[in-house]
């Protein structure tokens, strides 16, 4: 009976959390959580069966038997559509989407079969369930498996992809390198983990409870996730059509976008507004606000980027704080304030933040930075 009812918790709980995401009361990534919605709800198609047949609910209304296999083939392409959605900053859904959910359509007359047996047949599926020895089911949920683990991996290679890209347009990525979105990735994998372990081991108590356990608490992870989640792109149109231009330039389709001499007339005025007007202590600094600043376009401030300096915005930017923190920590202003504080001063919106970035420039902590300096001050 406790594993039933944690079994219709977590049911319940993924639904409440399908309607919560969907709502989205911060109103960030709408189109992405409205996808990430759909695909939440499928799992509650999953993880609703059990409950309905423990508690004998489909034996008292034996009609709603099958309509939870009419969403159980849609959770892996939700899954992925939602995450094209939060890395592509131009992402709609088109007619090629449609490709995702050809093995739905190809297991549709299987799915509804359930669903349009006779109330007889109904009760006597529900009766002897346990002892249905079905092949194409066992085909099917292979199949599923199968589906989920693929459009995972695809999944974590899209957000792979958007971390390097969105290196070309903040200058601070801890919000928007969507980790959280790929926590919830590995929680899935886990899920799926614990569903394979569960079948050759159906009758026994200790691993069905076991696995009652974790996907209750997975939910609760994936929710924890879900409701930390920042606007991946909060720019304006225009600017989100020249960034996914920018995303999608490859070194062999590059060309030249100014002249050389406008390109120093650019290079110049992004020195002086970062060396002499320090710009880059802005921790929300991005490449549309400083493009602003330049009197230029986006595309071509990245250009100037690229080919002046030789770095994109992320780089550029934060070798600039970088060199700040430096002097703070060479200063007597430095035991003044702690590292939170040197981070904040140098531009960094976070510490940890500011240790990542600061041992990617340098190669070493601020705190290994400062014990080297005063080593060499005693040597000097």
């Amino acid at each position: 009976f406790m594993m039933s009812l944690l079994y219709a918790l977590t049911a319940g709980s993924t639904l409440f959390l399908s309607f919560l995401i969907l709502t989205n009361p911060r109103k960030v990534n709408v189109a992405a959580n409205r996808w990430l919605a759909f695909f939440v709800f499928c799992l509650f198609s999953l993880l609703i069966d059990e409950p309905m047949f423990e508690f004998d609910i489909y034996k008292n209304h034996p009609y709603l038997l099958g309509y939870e296999n009419l969403f159980i083939f849609l959770v892996a392409p939700t899954l992925y559509i939602s995450v094209t959605h939060y890395t592509n900053p131009e992402k709609t859904f088109r007619k090629r989407d449609f490709l995702h959910f050809i093995p739905y359509a190809l297991l549709f007359p299987f799915l509804v079969s359930t669903i349009l047996l006779s109330t007889k047949e109904k009760l006597a599926f529900i009766s002897e369930t346990a002892n249905i020895i079905d092949p194409v089911f066992d085909i099917a949920t292979i199949g599923l498996i199968a589906q989920i683990v693929i459009y995972t991996f695809l999944s974590y290679l899209k957000i792979r992809k958007h971390q390097r890209d969105i290196n070309l347009f903040t200058s601070d990525t801890s919000n928007i390198n969507l980790n959280w979105l790929k926590n919830t990735l590995i929680t899935i994998i886990i899920m799926v983990f614990l569903w394979i372990g569960e079948m050759p081991f159906n009758s026994n108590e200790i691993v069905s409870y076991f696995s009652a356990i974790g996907y209750f608490i997975s939910i609760y992870v994936i929710g924890y996730y879900a409701f930390r989640q920042e606007e991946i792109f909060p720019y304006k149109e225009t600017e989100i059509q020249e960034i996914k231009e920018i995303i999608d330039e490859t070194p062999s389709s590059k060309v030249q976008r100014i002249s050389d001499v406008e390109l120093q007339n650019l290079k110049s005025r992004v020195t002086d507004l970062m060396e002499n007007q320090k710009l880059y202590l802005d921790d929300s600094l991005s490449l549309p606000k400083l493009a602003e600043k330049v009197e230029t376009n986006i595309h071509n401030l990245s250009y100037v980027l690229n080919e002046g300096f030789q770095e994109n915005f992320f780089q550029y930017v934060n070798r600039h704080r970088v060199d700040e923190a430096k002097r703070l920590l060479d200063s007597q202003k430095h035991q003044q304030l702690n590292m939170l504080g040197i981070a904040f001063e140098s531009g960094f919106s976070s510490k940890t933040t500011f240790n990542t970035t600061f041992k990617k420039v340098t190669g070493i902590s601020p705190s290994e930075y400062i014990a080297q300096n005063a080593d060499n001050k005693i040597f000097a």
